[in-house]
């Protein structure tokens, strides 16, 4: 097994990855774009689950204080 830093590192880059290709894709009108970027979303949103149910702290990998739906844009609006 390798070490717990570098799974570490590859969950920050990964996320960061997401969260970048989302931000790409911020203020599109084109309904395929606004589907592509809800499933980075998704996909952020369920790593961060994770973290929260594994008890480890996503300041870990970079993403303290990180609200995924801010990559939802201003067209969105929470529930």
């Amino acid at each position: 097994m390798g070490s717990d830093v570098k799974y570490q590192e590859t969950m920050r880059e990964v996320l960061r990855q997401l969260v970048d290709r989302a931000a790409e894709k911020s203020g599109s009108t084109s309904p395929f774009e606004q589907g592509v970027q809800m499933g980075y979303f998704e996909a952020v949103n369920a790593i961060l689950g994770e973290l929260e149910t594994f008890g480890i702290d996503p300041a870990e990998v970079g993403m303290a204080g990180f609200n995924p739906l801010s990559m939802l844009g201003p067209h969105q609006k929470a529930a």
